[in-house]
């Protein structure tokens, strides 16, 4: 977290902490309803996970607040004692296992959380703080997974279901659920919280328009507008008193090229001709604030496996025209690329993206798509394009995660690459954190190698503050609400 210098910051005896959002994420308070991080700043005021992966990549204690693996299929977890639910139901191991059992379910695998833990056989209570997970094979990730577990209250899952807890939902967060409405949700202090809450109270607003966000920060109707400020922003979010903080994001914005409809990209020499004519570093100047790094590998730092040896490919348009030559097109090479609506930044990004092509006699035409047509895309291999603008996404901040997806192992590949993917494999067969960490760091080494992606730079976002906020601590989106201060 990176936070720029505030000026001016004024007093409020406010109890209440406005944040504004673009929209509510459907179904947020159903804590395995999803692994996007852009459900987090409202789940984490009103739940817990059982781990944290900070934005440098530590692993936290978090209701979990040790873990061994007695043997290679099993996980002996140990749970943080006093933690209290918002209805004043004890926290302990029955939560966890019932939580586990769930996911375990027919409906529970299909949900998002459910799908990332289909290794897991079982979960069973050996005390009140103690549970033993068993996993159908050795997985020295457990812990990183662990991170996506946010359990709900036992009872009142059971009672409601997954829909209706949705709209009343009970967790250990330092917030409880008071009240909500489409564009509208309001928790209160959760008085028996472990964590805490700085304010009585806090809000949150649905504001589909970045510019009515802003304008709601710089009116003070919103504290916090996640997400919302752009570079060209900064200077006067800061002069009227507030600040910006830079969040990471566990990911790395990528042009993905599709091997398997274009072979022209088969051609590493035509891959690496490509990422050579960007100038990623004047990108990450102009339209990120300098504030993240041009990618060399498809993972961002911090994550599992990185491999912190790697440079990006330079920025050379000669070299780059030479290496396309040599790979036998001169000036008649053209791509379309699918790049999907509403995506921050990502239109200016790859208009340039674009220009600097053009610069080496390379014409890149992009069509817009809506964001349901990717994921789409993604799914059922249904491009029209040659390339498309495809995050390489960890939410486990494990390097690996996106590779899956990212080679002939996924059902509906656009990258294959057998050697490469045979290295997946047998990286994510490791049965020890040491063999999986050294093993992703070659995956990634060869993807940097193969310049697999144009990989364009690691993924950050930009959160206005408005003066009453003078601290906020937040990893990957989480905000630690209980490091929150406001302004004295």
């Amino acid at each position: 977290m990176i936070l720029l210098a505030a000026a001016g910051a004024k007093t409020s005896a406010e109890t209440n902490l406005a944040v504004g959002m673009a929209a509510f994420p459907e179904n947020w308070a159903n804590p395995y309803g999803s692994t996007s991080i852009t459900r987090l700043p409202l789940l984490s005021a009103a739940f817990d996970p059982l781990t944290l992966v900070t934005v440098d990549g530590e692993l936290l204690p978090w209701l979990a607040t040790s873990w061994t693996q007695a043997e290679p299929t099993v996980w002996r977890i140990t749970l943080r004692p006093g933690v209290v639910y918002g209805d004043g139901t004890p926290f302990d191991a029955t939560a966890v296992v019932a939580g586990f059992t769930y996911l375990n379910s027919g409906t529970g695998q299909r949900e998002p959380v459910g799908r990332e833990l289909t290794g897991v056989a079982g979960v069973r209570a050996l005390d009140p703080m103690t549970v033993e997970i068993v996993t159908r094979e050795p997985d020295p990730l457990i812990p990183w997974r662990m991170s996506l577990i946010y359990p709900p209250e036992p009872k009142a899952w059971a009672r409601l279901g997954p829909q209706a807890f949705a709209r009343a939902p009970v967790g250990t967060g330092p917030y409880k659920f008071d009240e909500g409405a489409p564009n509208r949700v309001r928790l209160v202090r959760a008085d028996s919280s472990w964590r805490g809450a700085p304010t009585d109270s806090v809000e949150f607003l649905a504001i589909p328009e970045p510019s009515a966000r802003q304008a709601a920060l710089s009116t003070g109707r919103v504290d916090l507008a996640p997400t919302s400020v752009t570079p060209d922003q900064f200077d006067a979010v800061i002069a009227e008193g507030g600040q910006v903080v830079v969040d990471r994001i566990p990911a790395v914005v990528a042009l993905a090229f599709n091997t398997e409809t274009d072979a022209r990209f088969k051609d590493v020499r035509v891959r690496r001709a490509l990422t050579m004519a960007v100038n990623r570093a004047a990108i990450v100047a102009a339209m990120m604030g300098g504030k993240t790094r041009v990618a060399a590998q498809p993972a961002p730092h911090g994550t599992l496996g990185f491999d912190e040896s790697l440079e990006p490919l330079p920025y050379d348009p000669y070299a780059a025209r030479a290496l396309l030559s040599k790979a036998g097109y001169k000036n008649d090479f053209a791509f379309d690329m699918e790049v999907p609506a509403g995506a921050v930044s990502y239109p200016d990004v790859f208009q340039q993206v674009g220009s600097d092509l053009a610069r080496i006699g390379v014409t890149m035409t992009i069509r817009t798509i809506p964001q349901s047509k990717l994921l789409e895309n993604i799914q059922t291999g249904g491009w029209n394009g040659s390339a498309a603008a495809i995050p390489f996404f960890t939410p486990i901040a494990d390097a690996l995660y996106p590779m899956r997806q990212h080679s002939c192992l996924w059902h509906a590949p656009w990258y294959c690459d057998k050697t490469a993917t045979a290295e997946i494999e047998a990286a994510f067969a490791a049965t020890d954190l040491d063999s999986r960490r050294a093993m992703t760091t070659a995956v990634m080494k060869r993807a940097h190698d193969e310049a697999q992606a144009l990989y364009l730079y690691e993924t950050v976002a930009f959160m206005g503050v408005g003066p009453r906020v003078k601290t906020v601590p937040v990893d990957f989106a989480f905000i630690r609400y209980e490091g929150l201060e406001l302004a004295k």
